[in-house]
């Protein structure tokens, strides 16, 4: 493999198992315990499948790379150290860790900030001389700032910004007597459930550009008359587009937000340094006379963009004119779960 092909990321997320005892002939012994590798085993039912996948970040290509079977979550302090093992034993096999991905998870988060020492602005670890940055999986982002926008408004560039101006939007266009604008909207967008809610591909439909297209017009035709409406709609609309310079997948769209980061685009970089500043304003309005706070999400995407920023920079210097920021996230693990909950059937 050529350099350009072995830089990769590690991505790293939990999925829940059923309890299950089976003798290995070949191990001559009994799986279904916790094993936490080099961490030992011990007499808890596993159930809990952690998973590390390595892709590449200039080609195409995944590798599950190694499982572990807690009985719970595993501990950051845990987590960290297998991590570390992990990224030494990637780079002993020839390739190049450039970032490990997974969720905002508080096992995770701790794992980052109180064992490996990292920041929003310091996101990376130094391992063997290179830089390892740590990322958060921008779908997730996204569906915990929906989430937290249901319940509560949003103060965006010191304006307030309201959910109800969706619905209110999403109605008017169901009942309009001409034809609809937003085609993939549901009332599960709208009133999501539990399963719903957990749904990173709702969420990042709702924040889209047809979304705010359409408040813009509702706006114009003054059936939208809220005094959040215009607020609402311009954050819609940037959210929409950071969300694509945050998962480009190819080297060239008619979107320039979609494409590849590189300098021949200089408004994409331009544009998340602006997202940066905004986002690093942003707040969840509290009635009841508490005041204003800050959700984990927030700061988590001002964490993802300084990762981004930072490997390209690096990448840069070193020749590598381009970056494809969906390479970037948890899709490919989230997938592969896909698979194994297929092939083992209803697991509870």
């Amino acid at each position: 493999m050529t350099e350009e092909e072995r830089f990769c990321t590690l991505v790293f997320d939990e999925m829940k198992i059923k309890n299950y005892l089976e003798y290995s002939k070949f191990l001559d012994l009994i799986e279904g315990y916790e094993d936490l590798g080099t961490k030992g085993r011990s007499n808890k039912l596993a159930g809990q499948a952690l998973l590390f996948m390595i892709r590449g970040v200039y080609s195409k290509w995944k590798l599950p790379f190694a499982y572990f079977l807690p009985s719970t979550s595993v501990s950051h302090k845990i987590l960290s150290e297998l991590l570390i093992e992990a990224i030494n034993k990637i780079f002993d096999c020839g390739f190049i860790v450039l970032s490990m991905v997974c969720d905002q998870g508080t096992n995770n988060v701790s794992a980052l900030l109180k064992d490996l020492n990292m920041t929003k602005d310091k996101p990376y670890i130094e391992i063997r001389g290179k830089k390892v940055f740590s990322i958060f999986d921008v779908p997730h982002l996204y569906k915990n700032l929906r989430n937290n926008f249901i319940k509560n408004n949003f103060i965006y560039k010191e304006n307030e910004t309201s959910f109800q101006d969706l619905k209110d939007t999403y109605e008017l266009d169901k009942n309009s007597g001409t034809s609809r604008s937003l085609l993939k909207i549901t009332n599960n967008h709208m009133n999501p459930g539990p399963f719903q809610l957990m749904s990173c591909k709702l969420a990042m439909q709702l924040f889209s550009n047809s979304m705010s297209a359409t408040m813009e017009s509702c706006i114009l035709t003054k059936q939208l008359k809220s005094k959040t409406a215009p607020h609402t709609m311009e954050m819609i609309k940037d959210l929409n587009n950071l969300l694509d310079v945050l998962n480009s997948n190819s080297l060239f769209n008619p979107n320039p937000y979609k494409c590849a980061i590189s300098q021949e685009r200089p408004q994409q970089l331009q544009y998340l340094l602006e997202a940066r500043n905004w986002i690093e304003k942003l707040k969840k309005k509290i009635t009841k006379k508490r005041q204003d706070t800050r959700p984990p999400c927030f700061d988590g995407l001002i964490w993802t963009i300084n990762s981004i920023m930072m490997i390209y920079a690096q990448q840069y210097e070193l020749g590598y004119t381009y970056l494809l920021t969906s390479r970037f996230n948890s899709d490919v693990i989230e997938n592969t779960f896909s698979v194994f909950r297929q092939r083992g059937g209803y697991n509870r």
